[in-house]
């Protein structure tokens, strides 16, 4: 095995030798990257701090300082988003792990409920084994659109996610709209990343 940089966690690394982008170069986006392998062009393996699941994390966006996780890894909150606030469209991903929750019609209620809305929730097909992924897209104005997501596993292990997509003020509407799609092809191939570890659940 080598002993050599590529060896390193990121957290473990001087901050000149990383990647110029800001998920290396923000010291907490640090320490919650596997590795400086990306995943796929601009995404690196984000693992929970509860160690309970992984996602794919873009290269663009830093964790904020109010992620954490619960007492013996029952629960976790991780908020995650863009570091270019000037950047034409925005999201924001606010992200809760829950160790068992049976019911899942009761996670449902509770989404539509702090959405403010019912939700359209659709099947979505992963590649990852045992686990199931569920969305739902709506826009709540010209300038706005979010994401409901739901993953749960056999282990009634689930993630419940909101995403915030956002237009800058000066864009355009037609413009807005275009990013918008772009940005939910995006969100959706990081909410089919998010994997439960297979040594945690209860």
């Amino acid at each position: 095995m080598s002993n050599g940089k590529e060896s390193l966690f990121p957290s473990e690394m001087d901050q000149k030798d990383l990647l110029d982008v800001p998920a290396f170069q923000d010291e907490l986006t640090r320490d919650y990257l596997e590795s400086t392998e990306p995943v796929r062009e601009g995404y690196y393996t984000l693992e929970s701090a509860s160690n309970t699941f992984t996602l794919d994390f873009p290269e663009d966006m830093v964790v904020d300082e109010t992620s954490m996780a619960g007492n013996e890894e029952n629960s976790e909150s991780l908020i995650f988003y863009y570091d270019d606030n000037n950047a034409d469209v925005m999201d924001e991903y606010i992200v809760h792990y829950y160790s068992s929750i049976p019911d899942i019609e009761y996670s449902k209620d509770l989404m539509n409920r702090k959405a403010g809305e019912e939700l359209d929730f659709k099947k979505v097909q992963t590649e990852n084994e045992n686990q199931h992924l569920e969305i739902a897209e709506m826009d709540s104005d010209n300038t706005g659109s979010y994401i409901a997501a739901l993953v749960r596993n056999e282990k009634n292990q689930e993630i419940q996610v909101f995403v915030d997509i956002i237009c800058r003020d000066d864009i355009a509407e037609d413009k807005c709209n275009t990013l918008k799609e772009q940005e939910k092809k995006k969100v959706t191939e990081v909410l089919k990343s998010i994997q439960f570890k297979d040594d945690k659940g209860k």
